[in-house]
């Protein structure tokens, strides 16, 4: 095979066994062109054969420990990366939209340090761990895109890394729904109005607090006309508003508190009779 034969896509296998992974119709010049690479239509890329394998909902793309023998891109859908604990805990540690790479942190192991599943009916361009270095030298195109990628999934570590850094959930919640929209947008999709894939837990998980109180941070929200939600769609009223709010690290002076503070009127005479007074300097 010289270097301008089209790359032979090998089986990818699985722990539930072999899959096949034939050719239907994709080639590499569609996997390029979604990443906005101008592609020759007459050129290598669009006689290499590219594997395109469909992912239902709920259904794993990747199991962890799996041999890590392929990497993938996400031509349409949403999947939820994750990692079990030993009590059986789901720590949910990213969300992946089109475009996106998964699988790129296996490249240096043996195995998949993490689990992949779809969050909706989806579908991945599959390349074979084993063809990338024949791949990049046939296709400088791929093997730059590839580099982006990367560098990419980095980044979205670190935007995680700023996220849980917020110490109130509603500012956690506030910056994930910019960066959300970042990524809506960067998908040709509206950055202002969109429905979220994961679920209530999936986000908690996430964003590291219980699932209760990613409701209440909708509430809180909401309740300062930054957002409007209904059951998964999110639309975001004032961007600006939005954007200071996820700037502080603590809960802005003006959030909203839900919780009823109890008030005298409250108190049992008992109580009453023993609450310690309140100076104006206290």
């Amino acid at each position: 095979m010289n270097s301008t034969d089209p790359i032979q896509i090998a089986t990818q296998r699985t722990p539930r066994g072999p899959i096949p992974t034939k050719p239907v119709g994709a080639t590499f010049a569609d996997l390029l062109q979604m990443s906005g690479v101008p592609v020759d239509p007459s050129g290598t890329a669009a006689r290499t054969p590219l594997t395109l394998r469909k992912v239902h909902a709920g259904e794993r793309l990747v199991h962890e420990g799996a041999p890590a023998n392929a990497i993938f891109f996400v031509c349409a859908g949403t999947f939820k990366v994750f990692r079990t604990d030993e009590d059986g805990y789901e720590q949910v540690l990213a969300f992946a939209l089109r475009s996106e790479v998964l699988g790129f942190d296996a490249l240096c192991m043996a195995s998949y340090p993490v689990a992949i599943s779809a969050l909706e009916e989806s579908a991945v361009y599959v390349i074979p761990r084993c063809d990338i270095p024949r791949l990049c030298e046939v296709l400088p195109a791929f093997g730059l895109m590839l580099q982006r990628s990367g560098s990419i999934t980095l980044a979205r570590s670190r935007e995680l890394v700023d996220i849980m850094a917020a110490v109130a959930s509603e500012v956690r919640l506030a910056r994930f729904l910019i960066r959300h929209s970042r990524r809506m947008a960067d998908c040709g999709q509206s950055p202002l109005r969109f429905l979220l894939r994961m679920g209530r837990r999936e986000l908690s998980s996430l964003l590291g607090v219980a699932h209760e109180t990613v409701s209440r941070s909708f509430t809180t929200l909401s309740a300062l006309d930054l957002i409007r939600v209904s059951v998964r769609e999110v639309e975001i009223l004032d961007m600006d508003r939005l954007g200071a709010f996820a700037r502080s690290t603590r809960r802005p002076m003006d959030a909203p508190v839900l919780v009823r503070t109890r008030t005298p009127a409250d108190r049992t005479p008992t109580q009453r009779r023993h609450a310690p007074s309140r100076s104006l300097a206290a």
